[in-house]
């Protein structure tokens, strides 16, 4: 080997080496503050010497992925609705409301603490009741509660447990921020709207419920945390029952039919198990149901949709409490998956039609008055092939001919990320597949 050949071989790096060198690089140290003894930059980059004694590695990422952006806004408080992340923060407390209701008796020391020393409040329990109607044992009143000299945060405490004191327990607490505004930055203060909902056994009676809104105000305590300054009702509805208002009668009514206990008492899990996937049946369930007076009896009837794979169900009502299975002898047994039906008298012949919304597309039957009905075979022509599901109808006379139209809803449902479009912003989507209005011909 020649002198020149080894001075040449002496200037190879070694991988050790050239790594350490380039850990350094990544971490933007000038090349002549490298800790490596290394050759010259320009044994690696032919414009190190250009660069100057600032030059920096420059590494290049992959590409952000498209949801980064969205997931990023998820939090509340990172994009254009700021008053979002306050919020959140209201929604916390009024979450340890719940649970401070939930308990036997109500923990109203979990309320005493999210109100200001300086609270002032006005009385829930000096309201003026008005009855709205009083039958079969339920009693509806609205109550308006009346201006007047607020109270401190200890009499507004004791006058909230008196005014709860019909209820022998809570069942229900549920409480909603219904608007939100930003009245003062600092120190902050936020006007509310809140929605509550009481249900529970009464004291002296079977059930009470108190539907009703609040406005409270908050402003940030010297603490940090959201304390409620100012508490006052708006309206409130107020229920009692002296017994049970609905029972569960589905057994008595569809219990004689085979159909009731071979497919309806059945869950969307169990028919997952059976049916060939081939058949379409999803996980996604929740599928319609219409009632409509199909012979003019004047007793409703019930058309029950199923998902793909099970035939949907026509019951007959019999006029004595009590429904039958006609689905075979009617002719409208869809096996498709149905997200929905509706009964309307589509050709003004005076019998309800049936229109049945299969996930892939709608389906009249034309009532034969006489319990049996037929398919309209072309009954509605798309001017472009739909591009998503169908999952809704609703039926009405918008040009007022005397005909009742059809509009149809369509979702896309999410299909992997190579084809599901993310909407952004979220809340403002205009990815979904464009909706279907039908004007009815006659």
């Amino acid at each position: 080997m020649t002198k020149d050949s080894k001075e040449t071989r002496g200037s190879v790096v070694s991988r050790r080496d050239f790594l350490e060198w380039v850990s350094a690089a990544m971490v933007s140290v000038p090349w002549r503050e490298a800790p490596c003894a290394m050759p010259a930059p320009m044994a690696f980059f032919a414009d190190a010497e250009t660069a100057g004694p600032n030059f920096r590695l420059r590494p290049h990422y992959r590409a952000k992925p498209p949801l980064e952006e969205v997931i990023r806004k998820v939090q509340p408080g990172l994009d254009a609705f700021v008053s979002e992340k306050y919020a959140e923060e209201i929604e916390g407390v009024l979450k340890a409301w719940t649970a401070a209701f939930a308990r036997n008796p109500p923990d109203l020391e979990t309320i005493r603490k999210s109100l200001s020393p300086q609270l002032a409040a006005f009385s829930p329990g000096s309201a003026e009741e008005r009855l709205l109607r009083s039958y079969s044992g339920l009693e509806i009143r609205r109550a308006r509660i009346p201006g007047g000299p607020p109270l401190g945060r200890e009499f507004f405490v004791r006058d909230l447990a008196s005014s709860f004191s019909v209820f022998s327990r809570f069942t229900t607490a549920e409480f909603k921020v219904m608007s939100l505004r930003l009245l003062a930055a600092s120190p902050q203060v936020i006007q509310t709207r809140i929605r509550y909902d009481l249900v529970g056994p009464g004291t002296a009676s079977f059930l009470e419920q108190r539907v009703g809104e609040w406005e409270i105000e908050w402003e940030r305590s010297p603490q940090g945390d959201l304390r409620v300054r100012t508490w006052k009702a708006v309206e409130e509805t107020r229920a009692g029952a002296t017994g049970p208002i609905f029972s569960d009668i589905t057994a008595s009514v569809l219990g004689g039919n085979s159909s009731y206990a071979a497919q309806l008492l059945r869950g969307t899990d169990y028919w997952r198990s059976v049916l060939d996937a081939a058949s379409g049946i999803d996980v996604y369930g929740n599928n319609g149901v219409a009632v409509g007076d199909i012979d003019n009896d004047g007793f409703d009837d019930l058309y029950v949709c199923q998902p793909a794979g099970l035939p949907n169900r026509l019951y007959r009502n019999r006029g004595n409490g009590t429904l039958v299975d006609v689905t075979d002898e009617a002719g409208v047994g869809v096996l498709d998956s149905t997200a929905c039906a509706l009964f309307a008298d589509f050709n003004n012949d005076g019998f309800q039609d049936l229109l049945v919304v299969r996930s892939s597309g709608p389906l009249l039957f034309l009532n034969q008055k006489n319990g049996k009905f037929q398919l309209k075979t072309g009954a509605f022509r798309f001017a472009q092939p739909p591009q998503g599901t169908f999952t809704g109808a609703a039926v009405a006379d918008y040009d007022r001919d005397g005909w009742l139209d059809v509009y149809f809803c369509l979702y896309l449902y999410y299909q992997g990320l190579d084809q599901y479009r993310f909407p952004v912003p979220y809340d403002d989507a205009q990815n979904g597949p464009p909706n279907f209005l039908f004007r009815n011909n006659g």
